[in-house]
């Protein structure tokens, strides 16, 4: 990949973004980092009426030829799936400076975008998302803690 590219690919998770420590799943491997667009510290506002816009980075420890989502949220200790849009289901849409198929052992940026409606009520959330492979298997996991805001 050229380089240049690539910088001008991830300058803004780099520019807009910070670090946040991440929970591991059980369900497999942690990324490499997650960037949270406007969240230095745990846990993350997540404001109504907008999207967070989350950076993940990870290495799939096996080759992968499709790649989706899948996001749960906890609110007061129960966990329901969050449903995105029609076309945020392929994650190899969402890819940063690479395509599927990838690579066993390579670095890929993934962009995942939550909507948060207006609707949504003041009130802690536990955001886990998984990122699956065509053979169903677990890539990538995490779980951020958040706020509704």
């Amino acid at each position: 990949m050229n380089k240049f590219a690539f910088l001008v690919a991830i300058l803004p998770s780099l520019v807009f973004t910070e670090i946040v420590p991440v929970q591991e799943c059980q369900t497999g491997p942690l990324p490499t980092s997650v960037d949270v667009i406007g969240c230095s510290k745990l846990p993350c506002k997540l404001s109504r009426g907008q999207e967070a816009v989350v950076y993940v980075d990870f290495r799939p420890a096996s080759d992968a030829s499709a790649l989706r989502p899948s996001v749960f949220a906890t609110v007061l200790g129960v966990t329901v799936p969050f449903s995105l849009p029609e076309d945020w289901q392929n994650a190899c849409d969402w890819l940063v400076g690479t395509r599927c198929p990838l690579t066993a052992g390579e670095d890929v940026m993934y962009v995942l975008r939550l909507p948060v409606q207006k609707t949504y009520p003041p009130v802690a959330v536990d955001v886990e998302l998984r990122l699956i492979d065509q053979a169903e298997q677990v890539v990538s996991c995490f779980v951020v803690s958040a706020k509704v805001v």
